[in-house]
């Protein structure tokens, strides 16, 4: 069996019809989220990272486009069935989710009664080099400007046509990622992450408003701040403030948490309460395990 699975509407296989509105117009959403397997009490359990927050986006987003769901429990039943099924070759892995409006419809025109298309992919999880979490990466701004719009910011719909443009901006491995700014020089996120910036012992991070991806693991981030600053601020953060701060970190679902070394000029540290962020949300025993998994 491969490490790579596809299951499209409850059955193993890998193409969907080339009339299918997602990729026609990229009509639809995603999620991308991480699968684990732990023991408890010789049973193994299989948990999907912070699964609710998942499905309560990609919910949000169907609702908001008109795009027609099954139920939560058919959701789920076809989630268990890959998962199953890759239990017999990892413990472990990366799940995606991806909703579209399904065929049918003329030109952009839709019809109110299409079945929509449930997919749901299996991949290896990717390896996060322990250098990272230990001395920090290195990121850039891009010259690629986020696009506005109003309705479907904070969502992962299927048009990532930004990020796609702005990764192709660097060919050096050193640098890890590459930062959206607008035009007025505030920061907006990565093109693959949510930022945050640290002050002594205040978290800061740029609001999401008209643009970009409202990410779980910046929502989970923001959620349990209190346990590991004093204080959370959402604001706007210009360019110009980053000599002010002495801590950057990069999140999303799949990476957790990433610290930041160097943004252009700006040379960071990495100190205790980022680096208790950086183990909490990298468990490693099955007890662990199991608590992450019970942050929905």
């Amino acid at each position: 069996m491969s490490n790579n699975l596809s299951l499209i509407n409850g059955e193993f296989k890998n193409s969907i019809s080339v009339y299918d509105r997602g990729l026609a117009y990229g009509d639809g959403f995603f999620e991308t989220m991480l699968w684990d397997s732990f023991k408890n009490k010789k049973i193994i359990n299989v948990g999907v990272e912070f699964w609710l927050r998942h499905l309560r986006r990609i919910k949000d987003g169907c609702k908001l486009m008109q795009i027609n769901i099954p139920s939560d429990h058919e959701i789920i039943r076809q989630r268990d069935i890959i998962l199953k099924a890759s239990l017999k070759e990892k413990k472990s892995g990366l799940l995606k989710m991806i909703i579209t409006r399904g065929i049918g419809g003329r030109g952009y025109k839709f019809e109110k009664n299409m079945t929509p298309t449930i997919i749901f992919l299996s991949l290896p999880k990717p390896k996060i080099e322990k250098q990272y979490l230990k001395s920090g990466v290195t990121v850039k701004i891009c010259e690629t400007r986020l696009s506005k719009n109003t309705n479907l910011f904070g969502f992962k719909h299927l048009n990532r046509l930004d990020s796609v443009l702005a990764r192709s901006e660097w060919e050096d491995e050193k640098i890890f990622e590459g930062v959206f700014i607008d035009s007025k020089q505030n920061i907006l996120e990565g093109t693959m992450t949510n930022i945050f910036f640290v002050n002594k012992k205040t978290l800061i991070t740029p609001p999401i408003v008209d643009s970009g991806i409202n990410g779980v693991m910046r929502q989970v981030i923001i959620d349990n701040a209190r346990f590991f600053f004093d204080k959370l601020i959402v604001e706007k953060t210009n360019l110009s403030n980053v000599e002010n701060f002495d801590q950057m970190f990069l999140t999303n679902s799949v990476l957790k948490v990433i610290p930041v070394s160097r943004f252009g000029k700006k040379k960071f540290t990495i100190k205790n309460n980022v680096i208790d962020l950086i183990k909490f949300f990298n468990c490693k025993d099955d007890k662990e395990k199991s608590e992450c998994l019970n942050l929905a």
